[in-house]
């Protein structure tokens, strides 16, 4: 559903006396090396392109390791896993490290480390009981700014703290916050939230957006799976809204916020409804819900979440910020928030000054399958449809690319509202429609022609395997683990780990092809009723069954691809397997008769780099230790890249003293090393 709403309406509140000038988001015009990966993902629209051409189909092959860099004691113990997207400023890579979110400047040339800043004592805070994906390196830093000497480099701890850092030396720049530091958790609304824990609620694992003098920085809240999963403070059904806070880049002022689940009588409240009583009324119910009967005739006046997981990107031209929300609490069952939820599972243009809305358009109402938008937006200008549009690209978990005009919201290529089914399960509230996306990616709902078919007995096993369990077409709602029809729960693909997630994909600036990474797989969709210490009626079911057949996955190959997407026709390219059949599959007994085609490996690419030729693809943390060069026109391969361990991380492209690199993040036995890549020196 895409909204144009006037500058008007509510949405974006400011805080304080503030008075907007041009300025504020033209302050930062330095001029930008070509060489340079100045941000996330190359560019403010995280395109994920560069135009360098050193390296090419025809050299390709040619390219080896240049340096190493080991995060081995960036922290108590060496990372496995590290997400990164490092920045190329000037000659000098900046980078995340270690699961404390170490900053680290690296010589981009040689791989010599310039200077580390480690967190404080206070930048460390809450330890365990933060999401358990964000207790990581994240997913790199930001850079800004004001044309005339002030450079700084921006990292947001995992305990969602903004620290400033010089970017010559580390340091932490006093004039920021208090002593380079501001606590944006302490920001959020928790006085209307008067059940909701403080500590651990909100955490971070993608680097602050920058527009002008206006920072935003994403927000990660806990996972909605199952109360007290990983924290000892959950109080669902309630939860913090992980509203979007704007804040002065030389200052650390709060400057304002966008309320992503809005205030009652705001735009948006009429999408929230009023959950059934009897929800409230079960064992070791939370005493928020006896001490505040006033909240209970409403569903934001309590529900969280609803966050920004993934970057933020940003139109200089425009002025707007572009966001990718999150579910609200909580992930499975929705009966405590009646509704479509605004402005939970959407996409929303909000003007950098200011923070009015501009649109929405929600791709999931009211979401009970964990379909949360994982990645950031992709803004590229191309012509579609006979006209020139300024475009946006949202890949989702779902297998959809929407592509929008990013001055409306309204879709570029067709995307419908079709009919759903509804909900049995107790007190549940089902959307009648959801929208669905003519650009798609990979496997949707689960039925018999997606099941394993290499065999008679293989399928037999997989129709017996899925025979007691309700599936069928995306969307079909969560069911009862014990519904009395006997079922034990719903199958559907993709699950809520998505067909995409973090990875996302890449746009050629150049031509308008979209690049997406994707894994197929089957989530399990079963309900139980709740415990005494979860204090909700229903949450999801564990363990999740085992639906592997004789070891194999349950679906058919490709596990793993690589898809390419038109937007300027709106059709599929190519489609490529990520890497060769796994050698278990190849060597399975019950397949030695059989011709196997490409299927790919069990996990999805870990990022996408796209250049004037060529696009690449490291395999991801389940795969072989190669970064793959395609011919970015046709799919073909065109080398397999040695690295001396799966890649865990995006890669980039950077120029250097007239040489091209690409480095990215890989898992060397038992850490996380960044791996720099190219051509050999000329003699």
């Amino acid at each position: 559903m895409s909204w144009l709403l006037l500058a008007g309406l509510a949405g974006g509140v400011a805080v304080g006396l503030v008075t907007f000038k041009t300025s504020r988001l033209q302050a930062q015009a330095p001029a930008v090396r070509p060489g340079d990966w100045r941000w996330f993902g190359s560019d403010q629209g995280a395109s994920r392109y560069s135009p360098l051409a050193q390296i090419r189909a025809d050299n390709a092959s040619r390219v080896r390791v240049a340096w190493r860099w080991s995060a081995r004691n960036q922290g108590p113990q060496p990372p496995t896993q590290m997400q990164v997207s490092p920045l190329v400023i000037d000659g000098i890579l900046y980078t995340t490290a270690g699961d404390q979110r170490n900053v680290v400047a690296i010589d981009a040339e040689t791989g010599e480390t310039l200077w580390t800043w480690r967190p404080g004592e206070s930048e460390r805070r809450w330890g365990t009981i933060i999401e358990p994906v964000a207790r990581s390196a994240g997913r790199g830093v930001s850079y800004w700014t004001d044309g005339a000497g002030d450079e700084r480099i921006f990292v947001v701890t995992p305990s969602y703290q903004l620290v400033a850092l010089n970017r010559r030396t580390g340091r932490q720049v006093e004039s920021f916050g208090k002593g380079g530091v501001v606590d944006m958790a302490e920001n959020l609304r928790w006085n209307q939230r008067p059940g909701a824990f403080h500590e651990g609620r909100v955490s971070n694992t993608s680097p602050p957006a920058i527009l002008g003098n206006v920072l935003v920085a994403s927000m990660t809240g806990h996972t909605g799976s199952v109360p007290t999963r990983s924290s000892p403070n959950e109080v669902w059904p309630m939860s913090t809204p992980n509203d979007v806070v704007a804040y002065d880049t030389r200052t650390g002022r709060q400057l304002w916020r966008f309320n992503t689940i809005p205030e009652p009588r705001n735009y948006g409240s009429e999408s929230w409804g009023k959950a059934a009583d009897f929800l409230f009324k079960i064992p070791g119910m939370h005493d928020w819900v006896r001490l505040h009967p006033e909240l209970l005739d409403n569903s934001a006046k309590y529900t969280g979440n609803a966050g920004f997981w993934a970057p933020v990107v940003a139109d200089p031209e425009l002025g707007y910020f572009f966001i990718a929300t999150e579910g609200a609490t909580n992930d499975y069952y929705g009966g405590y928030r009646p509704g479509e939820n605004l402005f939970a599972n959407s996409v929303l243009a909000i003007k950098a000054d200011t923070g009015q809305l501009v649109w929405h358009y929600q791709v999931t109402h009211h979401d009970l399958w964990d379909y949360d938008l994982p990645t950031a937006p992709m803004l590229v200008d191309v012509t579609a449809n006979g006209r020139r549009v300024k475009a946006l690209a949202q890949i989702t978990k779902q297998g959809f690319v929407f592509a929008l005009d990013r001055q409306t919201g309204n879709p570029i290529w067709p995307a419908e509202e079709r009919k759903v089914p509804a909900s049995d399960v107790p007190g549940e509230w089902t959307s009648p429609t959801q929208p669905f996306s003519s650009l798609t990616f990979d496997q949707q709902g689960l039925d018999t022609n997606n099941l394993i078919d290499f065999t008679p007995a293989l399928r037999a096993a997989a129709l017996k395997t899925i025979a007691s369990f309700r599936h069928g077409a995306m969307y079909t709602p969560p069911s009862m683990a014990n519904a009395p029809d006997g079922t034990k729960g719903t199958l559907i693909s993709p699950g809520g780990a998505g067909s995409a997630n973090w990875p996302g994909g890449a746009v050629d600036r150049e031509t308008g092809m979209v690049y997406v990474s994707s894994a197929t797989n089957v989530g399990f969709y079963g309900l139980m009723e709740g415990t005494e210490r979860t204090g909700v009626a229903f949450h999801i079911a564990r363990p999740f069954p085992n639906l592997a057949i004789q070891g194999l996955p349950i679906t058919k190959p490709p596990y793993s691809r690589i898809t390419a997407i038109d937007l300027r026709t709106g059709m599929t390219s190519w489609v490529a397997a990520n890497g060769e059949t796994p050698e278990f599959v190849r060597a399975h007994p019950a397949l030695t008769t059989v011709t196997l085609p490409k299927t790919g490996k069990f996990s999805r690419p870990s990022g996408l780099l796209v250049t004037s030729t060529l696009l690449f693809a490291g395999e991801g943390g389940g795969g072989e230790p190669v970064l793959w060069a395609y011919d970015k026109s046709t799919g073909a391969v065109a080398a397999k890249i040695a690295l001396p361990g799966p890649t865990t991380g995006f890669p980039i492209a950077y120029e250097r003293n007239g040489r091209q690199f690409i480095v990215v993040a890989a898992r060397v036995n038992d850490t996380v090393e960044l791996v720099a890549l190219a051509l050999p020196k000329e003699p």
